[in-house]
C-alpha cells in the first residue's frame, strides 16, 4: 500500500495500526514476562524500604509484597478493560508520532534533509573522529586525545540526530508507520530467535563458574536474612550487628530478596544467588536486549541480537569492566542485572513514553526507576542519566511531558541517593587511598572497550548509534548517551566528582548506559540491510561476527578464568567449598576463623553463624578507626594467612591470634613453616582437606 493511501485512512483506523503494532502473542508475551519481572522487583523495593524504616522482619515484608502484588494485578486487570481509551482520545490527531518513523528513519522529510551541508560535515566528522576514537582505544593509545575525539563524533552525532527528529516533529504527518513490517523480518522469527538464544545461555549459565570476591558482601547480606529473618542495617560480615554496615544505608532490595526467598524454601542463600538466579536473569536479560532492538525498529533484529550476543559471548578478557565479563558468568549479581536486564527496559520505556506520553507509560518509568534502585546503588546516578537522555526527544514538542517522564524515572533514585547522602552514605572501597587507579580513563576506558579489532568495533557502534539507530526518536536517546560516557573520559572528571559527592571511580559504569552489545546488534543489522545483492547482506554481519569470534576470547573459556563444570554448582571454587563446610561444621557459633581469602570469603557467604577475621584486606578499611575491631593486629593476621608476611612478624602475630581471640586457623598443607607455628600458640588439627590445614584451640 502507497504512502497516500496510507494517509488518508479514517483517523480510527491509524489509530487501531498504531495501538496494536504487529506484534504476535509470542512476543506480547515475553514482553508481559518483562513487565512482571520489573513489577515484582519495584513492588519488593518498596516493600524492603519500608520495612528497614519500621523495622519489620521477614514475614512482614513477605505478607506486604502480596498485598502489593495483588494491588497491581487488580490495577493492571482495570487498565485492560479499557485498552484503547488513551489513544482514541488523544492519538490519532497527532498521528504519526515522530518517534515512529519508517524502520529506515528515511521519510521524506530525511531525503530531502540529505541535501544538508551541515549534515554531511556533520556525519563526515562523525565518521572520521569516531574512527579516530576507535583506532586509538583500540592500541591504548593517549586517553585525553580519545577523549576529545569520543566527545567531537558523539556531539556531532547528537547534533544530526536532533536535527532530523526536529524536522520529523516539524513534518509529523509525513509517514505513518507500516503496520506489516514492510521490509522488515517477519515479527515471529525475532522472538524465536530470541528465545533460542535466551534457553541456551540460561542452560549455559547454570554450568558457568567465575567467582567474584564482591559476593562476600551481597550473598553474607542474603544468607543474614535467610538465617535469621531480618533485614540489618549494622555489620554482619565481622560481626552480628556490632559494627556500622560496610555498604551504608542497604539501599539495594535484591539481596534481601533473594535471602527471603531462601528462607521461604529452606535453602541456603548461596541456592538462589548461584542457583536459580543465573539462568532466570539471563534468560530474562537476553528478551530485554531482543526487545530493545525491536522497540528500536531494527529490521533483522534476529541478525542484530545474534551478533550483539556473538559480542558479548566473546568479549572476554582480563579484568571484568568489559560487556562480556559482566554478562552471563556474573549475572547472580543485583548491578550486574541492572546492566544486563533494567538498562534495556529501560530505554524501551522510555521510548514508549515519547512515542506516546500518557499516565499509563508515566507509570512503568517510575516502576523501573525503582526496580533499578533496588538491584543496585548504581541505579542512584545511572538512572537519571537515562531518564534524561530518554525524555529528550519530547522536549521539542511536549517539554511538560518530557519533564514528568523525566521526574517519572528519575524521583525514586535521586531519592535514594539524596537519603543516603544525608544519611552518611559510605562504601567499604578504599578508593582514596588505595585504589586511585581507578579514577583514570586510562584504566577504565581500556578495561571496558578492551584493544584490537573487538575495541575498535565497540567504539565505532557506540558512537555511530546516533546515525545508525533505525527510530529517529531513539537516535536522540543514544547520542546524547555516548556524550555522557564521553564526558567521563575527560582527565580528573571523576576524581572532582569523588570529591564533590564522594562518587569517582563507580562512574566508569556510565558506560553501561550505552547498550554497547545492542549498538554492535544495530551496526550488524546495518550491514544486513546495506548492500544491493543478497549474497552481500548475508555477508556482511556474518564477517562481523567471524572478527568478533577470531580476535575475541570466549567468556565461558578457562583463558578467561571461567570453569566450566558438569553440573550447577556454588559459584566457588569446589575446594574451597569443600574446605569451608568442613570449616563450619567443626566450628561453633560466633567462632572466629583466619583463613586464606578465597576461603575466607567462601565462609563468609556460606555462613553468619562464623566470623573469619577479614575476607578481604582492603574490605576492612573503614573500620579501621572503630578501637574495638583491632584494625591493625586484623590486617598482621591477613597478611600472614595470605603468605604476605615473613618470620619477623610471628610475634604480632601470635599476639593478634590472642587479642582476637582466633578459634580457628585454616592454611595451605604445602606451608609446614607456617603450620608448625600456629601449633606452637596452642593449636590442633581439627579438619581439612588435601589443599588445607585447619587447626583450633
Amino acid at each position: 500500500m502507497g504512502r497516500r493511501d496510507t494517509l488518508t485512512r479514517p483517523q480510527s483506523t491509524v489509530a487501531r495500526l498504531q495501538a496494536q503494532p504487529d506484534r504476535p502473542r509470542l512476543a506480547r508475551g515475553c514482553e508481559r514476562l518483562l513487565d512482571l519481572a520489573v513489577v515484582v522487583l519495584s513492588t519488593w523495593t518498596v516493600v524492603y524500604h519500608v520495612c528497614l524504616l519500621l523495622r519489620l522482619d521477614v514475614p512482614w515484608a513477605v505478607g506486604l509484597e502480596v498485598l502489593a502484588l495483588v494491588g497491581w494485578g487488580l490495577l493492571w486487570r482495570r487498565s485492560r478493560q479499557r485498552p484503547d481509551a488513551s489513544a482514541q482520545t488523544r492519538g490519532p490527531a497527532r498521528r504519526p508520532q515522530p518517534g515512529h518513523d519508517d524502520p529506515d528513519g528515511d521519510g521524506g522529510a530525511a531525503r530531502a534533509g540529505r541535501s544538508s551541508r551541515t549534515e554531511s560535515v556533520l556525519v563526515v566528522l562523525t565518521v572520521v573522529s569516531g574512527a579516530g576514537a576507535a583506532v586509538l582505544v583500540a592500541t591504548r593509545t593517549d586517553w585525553p586525545l580519545i577523549a576529545a575525539l569520543w566527545l567531537v563524533a558523539a556531539v556531532a552525532a547528537t547534533t544530526v540526530a536532533v536535527r532530523r527528529h526536529h524536522r520529523a516533529v516539524a513534518h509529523h504527518s509525513a509517514v505513518v508507520p507500516d503496520p506489516a513490517g514492510a521490509g522488515r523480518e517477519p515479527a515471529r522469527t525475532g522472538v524465536v530467535v530470541a528465545l533460542v538464544w535466551a534457553i541456551a545461555l540460561a542452560v549455559l549459565s547454570m554450568f558457568a563458574r567465575w567467582s567474584n570476591p564482591d559476593d562476600l558482601y551481597y550473598v553474607n547480606l542474603s544468607q543474614w536474612v535467610a538465617e535469621r529473618g531480618t533485614f540489618p542495617l549494622r555489620d554482619t560480615i565481622f560481626s552480628d550487628l556490632v559494627f556500622p554496615m560496610s555498604s551504608y544505608p542497604p539501599v539495594a532490595s535484591y539481596d534481601a530478596l533473594a535471602g527471603t526467598l531462601a528462607r521461604l524454601g529452606g535453602v541456603p542463600a548461596v541456592s538462589v544467588v548461584y542457583l536459580v538466579v543465573p539462568p532466570v536473569a539471563t534468560f530474562l536479560s537476553v528478551l530485554a536486549l531482543w526487545w530493545l532492538l525491536r522497540q528500536w525498529r531494527v529490521r533483522a533484529v534476529a541478525v542484530a541480537l545474534s551478533v550483539a550476543l556473538a559480542f558479548l559471548l566473546f568479549d572476554g578478557g582480563p579484568g571484568y569492566a568489559a560487556p562480556g565479563n559482566l554478562f552471563l558468568i556474573r549475572i547472580w549479581q543485583g548491578k550486574v542485572i541492572l546492566l544486563c536486564l533494567m538498562v534495556p527496559v529501560l530505554l524501551v520505556y522510555a521510548l514508549r513514553y515519547v512515542e506516546r506520553p500518557t499516565r499509563a507509560r508515566a507509570g512503568w518509568l517510575f516502576a523501573g526507576g525503582v526496580a533499578a534502585v533496588g538491584l543496585s546503588t548504581t541505579a542512584m546516578f545511572l538512572v537519571p542519566l537515562i531518564a534524561l537522555a530518554g525524555a529528550a526527544p519530547l522536549a521539542l514538542r511536549r517539554p511538560g511531558r518530557a519533564l514528568l517522564g523525566f521526574g517519572a524515572m528519575a524521583a525514586y533514585p535521586l531519592a535514594a541517593g539524596a537519603a543516603t547522602l544525608l544519611g552518611g552514605g559510605r562504601s567499604a572501597d578504599a578508593f582514596a587511598s588505595r585504589r586511585l587507579f581507578r579514577f583514570e580513563p586510562a584504566w577504565f576506558g581500556q578495561e571496558i572497550f578492551r584493544d584490537g579489532p573487538i575495541a575498535v568495533i565497540a567504539v565505532a557502534a557506540v558512537l555511530a548509534g546516533g546515525l545508525l539507530v533505525p527510530h529517529r526518536a531513539a537516535r536522540v536517546t543514544t547520542g546524547l548517551l555516548a556524550v555522557v560516557v564521553g564526558v567521563t573520559f575527560v582527565p580528573g572528571v571523576t576524581h572532582l566528582s569523588f570529591d564533590l559527592v564522594g562518587l569517582g571511580p563507580t562512574l566508569w559504569r556510565v558506560s553501561w548506559v550505552a547498550t554497547i552489545a545492542a549498538l554492535v546488534g544495530v551496526l550488524g543489522a546495518r550491514l544486513a540491510g546495506y548492500w544491493n545483492r543478497r549474497s552481500l547482506n548475508v555477508a556482511a554481519p556474518l564477517v562481523l561476527t567471524l572478527v568478533i569470534v577470531v580476535f575475541g576470547l570466549p567468556i565461558w573459556s578457562n583463558a578467561n578464568g571461567v570453569a566450566l563444570d558438569s553440573s550447577p554448582q556454588w559459584k566457588r571454587g569446589p575446594n574451597s567449598v569443600v574446605a569451608a563446610q568442613r570449616v563450619i561444621e567443626a566450628a561453633r557459633p560466633g567462632d572466629v576463623v583466619l583463613a586464606p581469602e578465597q576461603l575466607a570469603i567462601t565462609i563468609t557467604v556460606l555462613t553468619t553463624r562464623v566470623k573469619t577475621v577479614a575476607p578481604r584486606a582492603y574490605f576492612m578499611d573503614y573500620l579501621q578507626d572503630e578501637p574495638s575491631f583491632r584494625y591493625d593486629e586484623r590486617l598482621t593476621l591477613v597478611d600472614f594467612a595470605n603468605d604476605e608476611s615473613g618470620p619477623s612478624e610471628r610475634p604480632e602475630v601470635a599476639r593478634a591470634l590472642t587479642l582476637l581471640d582466633v578459634d580457628q586457623v585454616c592454611l595451605p598443607v604445602d606451608d609446614p613453616g607456617r603450620i608448625r607455628f600456629v601449633r606452637s600458640q596452642g593449636y590442633e588439627r581439627v579438619t581439612g582437606t588435601g589443599t588445607v590445614s585447619c587447626l583450633s584451640r
